[in-house]
């Protein structure tokens, strides 16, 4: 069994590869090494002395057993009936309808992201009228940070540069302010 053993082992890269090319021309990405492998298990399951035989029949440059291999791979990705399309089958979901299952999210937070948002918002806005801020500077706030609009709509004679560095003083005033420091 060595002998067959350090073969496997030798050839592997290779059937992988073949493993590979199939497995993509079926649209089964990612499972060559689990068809190579369910092969492999298989034909270990088999007579020693079969193997053997397999083995020391040279037919080219490859043996009898690359070529027993390499059928089976193919035989495995392509049949339905297969050894491992029967044991790993994927379950059918087409007609599921997914918004009436109750699932639920294990990694969601329990919290309400909604309420989260809406207080650090009213945070924002306590802050933001609790500064001396000129009428433009607030329209041009308001304009980027509470209406979501884009700077490109921007209706005023102001460049762009002037509209981002006045919304940029105004958020850094704004996070000074919530981590408790001072403005000046």
């Amino acid at each position: 069994m060595e002998e067959i053993n350090t073969y496997i082992t030798d050839h592997y890269r290779d059937w992988l590869d073949h493993s590979e090319y199939h497995c993509s021309l079926a649209g089964m990405n990612g499972e060559a090494i689990d068809v190579l492998n369910e092969v492999l298990l298989s034909l270990l399951k088999k007579d020693e002395s079969k193997l053997l035989k397999l083995l020391h029949a040279k037919s080219g440059k490859y043996t009898e057993l690359d070529y027993f291999v390499l059928r089976m791979i193919k035989l495995n990705v392509y049949s339905l009936t297969s050894p491992y399309r029967s044991k790993y089958k994927a379950i059918p979901a087409a007609d599921v309808d997914f918004s009436r299952l109750r699932i639920i999210d294990v990694n969601e937070d329990p919290k309400d992201k909604a309420a989260e948002i809406l207080l650090k918002t009213q945070k924002v806005r306590e802050i933001y009228d609790g500064l001396s801020l000129s009428p433009k500077a607030k329209k041009i706030f308001e304009h980027k940070f509470f209406h979501d609009l884009p700077f490109s709509k921007w209706k005023g004679k102001e460049t762009l540069e002037e509209l981002y560095r006045t919304y940029n003083s105004i958020i850094r005033m704004i996070q000074k302010k919530l981590r408790g420091e001072s403005l000046f």
